[in-house]
């Protein structure tokens, strides 16, 4: 398994489908880019009959699969079990994509490959959830998103003013490349192979980030997103978010810093940062068990839960116009 794919693990190792109903939008919200291509999102209402003041946008991780294949997310629907729930599909990415666990998957569309980064999913998540608001009248946002997918959610908690709370699990540390780093301890075969890796890698992201741009497919991600990624400074954006945020973290997580997560915490708390809680759980992996058949990351769950009660209580249901 590449360094790339471990970094991923949250989707590579929850597959085959979902285990809710996810119900196409209808009208009367249509988002479309600029481009004039349509946003693909899907929204599951917690009761046809009434109407939820609260909206949970879940994002995925980084794989190149569509949102309606990820598993976990039936899961994390529990953090706040009164919303409706809100998923969006990356450029390019339609349900008709069947799943693959490949990292280099010889069938990623190439308008994925052209287009995805963290900014285009931004740029996305934020059209359908105003557009939402506008036509659905939610009160309360809250958005949680794991490994690649907490980046896209600490990037919108930092710019958007309807958001209300974030949930960023498995997203590491202050940089990417260090996350990427840490996770060959884990894929070299030894400590030549490891210092040869990380000095490869080091002069790819050195040369990305030096250069215009150019044709690039590893990992099945193409030059906008390793230059996004790798551009990103995550303290910088939650210094920039005004609302309650949870950092989460696995300490057994092989493809996401833990020890730079938790500097990256403790830097902001000195910064008196005090929206911002961070919780480790030690022996927990990337996707904070959630791959693994054993209820364990039920007790994440529930602290998810109670930690968002605690900032913006329970919200019920009144009648669905």
């Amino acid at each position: 398994m590449t360094y790339r794919s471990r970094f991923a693990a949250l989707l590579v190792f929850l597959s085959s489908g979902l285990a809710f109903s996810q119900t196409l939008l209808t009208n009367p919200v249509e988002c479309r880019r600029d481009d004039g291509s349509a946003i693909r999102c899907y929204l599951e209402l917690r009761s046809p009959e009434s109407r939820s003041a609260a909206l949970l946008v879940v994002l995925q991780g980084s794989d190149c699969n569509s949102v309606r294949r990820i598993k976990a997310i039936a899961r994390l629907v529990g953090v706040y079990p009164e919303a409706d729930v809100l998923t969006v599909e990356k450029y390019g990415i339609t349900e008709d994509l069947s799943y693959s666990d490949s990292a280099q998957r010889p069938d990623c569309p190439s308008g994925y490959l052209e287009r995805d980064n963290p900014e285009q999913r931004v740029s996305d998540v934020d059209r359908v959830v105003r557009a939402l608001r506008a036509a659905k009248g939610y009160k309360k946002v809250i958005v949680i998103g794991g490994s690649e997918g907490s980046v896209v959610a600490n990037l919108l908690s930092s710019r958007a003013d309807y958001v209300d709370a974030t949930v960023l699990f498995a997203g590491g540390g202050r940089y990417f490349l260090d996350d990427v780093l840490h996770s060959m301890k884990y894929t070299s075969s030894s400590e030549d192979e490891l210092k040869k890796n990380v000095t490869g890698f080091t002069q790819f992201a050195q040369y990305l980030l030096s250069h215009e741009a150019f044709e690039v497919d590893m990992s099945n991600h193409g030059y906008s997103w390793w230059r996004g990624m790798l551009s990103l400074d995550q303290e910088a954006l939650l210094e920039a978010a005004k609302g309650p945020v949870l950092l989460v973290q696995g300490g057994d997580d092989q493809s996401a810093s833990p020890e730079k997560a938790g500097e990256m915490a403790a830097e902001l708390k000195a910064k008196g940062k005090t929206n911002i809680d961070y919780v480790l759980y030690p022996g927990y992996n990337h996707s904070l068990n959630l791959s693994l058949p054993d209820s364990s990351a039920d007790l994440v769950i529930a602290d998810i839960r109670a930690w968002l009660q605690g900032k913006l209580g329970a919200q019920g249901s009144g009648p669905r116009a």
